[in-house]
């Protein structure tokens, strides 16, 4: 009995061949992409060793195995560790996040595209480390901003038109897509690779969202990205030892990304690949809160001035009658919570609590 059904491999999806071809192929010439990605770059470090103050971030850091150490393997920067560059992207994607201060792109899905600096660090150094061992020359800070600006610009130009919050899933799809890509080339593949280790990186477990809503808002988001980033490592790694590659990973009928976790619908696209991304990325430098509160905050930090010498004891703020924050859809489906707050996730998901401490501490 026949099933009609071909085995007969199709040729790549045009998505994540238009993926490779641009990490390959597309030249930066943007000054100014270069400049924003030379101040990311620093803004990304600053947060990461921010976050090492933090014991519920370096609880996670380190070896598998206390003690081990590397031999050329990548640094976690701020600390002592050594480690493979697929455990160093995840101690150093969950530092840069821990905190929710690096930078933002707000489009159809939102996310911070700085996230992808933990597989392409881990990896940069490794190589260069590598490479000086056996009488090589090292990787250039170039080369790193370069990966930068493509990692930014395969995550945003994907978020631009295509929501993945929507159907349920994390925006760290977006991380993993973008760092398998960076990577692979970093390491040395070619576009076929890039191709094989994207389409690996669709056909995985997509992260859901349940981590950052209530009622279970909680640290996973922290360390979310870092898993992404260090996962994109992996599938690179996999790829360049001969793994295969699965050409219709989005849009095979029945079994396809598309089919099985965009209700299929295929993504949609507003521009080609440049630097566009890097260059309109947000930064968190005056409220260092999740980016749909930023304006809540502002305006109650403002409002400090005018009531906060008012609200001194429990009687003046229990005075209170309410407080009223006009705001759009996307901070009331993620940020707008009420009953206890459990955890610093929790917190600084909340648009309540970061508008009371607004207007309590200016």
């Amino acid at each position: 009995m026949s099933s009609h059904i071909s085995n007969v491999r199709p040729a790549p999806d045009q998505v994540i061949v238009d993926i490779a071809n641009y990490v390959s192929d597309y030249q930066i010439n943007s000054d100014e992409a270069f400049d924003t990605a030379r101040n990311c770059l620093m803004d990304t470090l600053g947060c990461g060793f921010e976050a090492l103050d933090y014991p519920a971030c370096t609880k996670l850091l380190g070896p598998v195995i206390a003690g081990t150490v590397v031999p050329n393997g990548a640094k976690v920067p701020g600390t002592s560790y050594q480690l493979d560059p697929i455990l160093a992207a995840f101690n150093i994607g969950a530092m840069i996040r821990w905190l929710d201060f690096n930078d933002t792109w707000l489009a159809a899905e939102w996310g911070h595209p700085s996230d992808n600096l933990g597989g392409i660090l881990a990896v940069a150094d490794y190589i260069s480390r590598k490479n000086l061992s056996e009488g090589k020359a090292p990787l250039t800070i170039k080369d790193v901003l370069t990966a930068m600006i493509k990692a930014h610009e395969i995550q945003g130009v994907l978020a631009l038109e295509n929501s993945f919050n929507r159907v349920g899933l994390d925006h760290v799809i977006l991380v993993k897509i973008a760092s398998t890509a960076v990577v692979t080339k970093l390491l040395g593949g070619n576009k076929e690779d890039i191709i094989n280790a994207v389409s690996n990186a669709f056909v995985d477990g997509q992260s859901l969202r349940t981590y950052r809503h209530s009622p279970n808002t909680g640290s996973r988001k922290s360390w979310a990205a870092g898993d992404a980033t260090s996962r994109a490592v992996r599938l690179a790694w996999m790829t360049l030892q001969g793994e295969m590659g699965y050409p219709s990973a989005l849009t095979a009928k029945t079994w396809g990304f598309y089919d099985v976790l965009f209700k299929g619908n295929a993504f949609k696209f507003q521009r080609p690949y440049g630097s566009y991304v890097m260059e309109q990325v947000l930064f968190k430098i005056s409220f260092p809160a999740e980016f749909h509160a930023q304006t809540a905050v502002e305006c109650a930090i403002q409002l400090n001035a005018q009531v906060g010498s008012k609200l001194q004891t429990m009687e003046q703020i229990a005075a209170i009658d309410k407080i009223v924050i006009t705001t759009h859809e996307s901070a009331i489906r993620i940020i707008d919570k009420t009953g206890p707050l459990d955890n610093p996730a929790d917190r600084d998901h909340c648009i309540q609590y970061m508008a009371a401490i607004g207007l309590l501490k200016g």
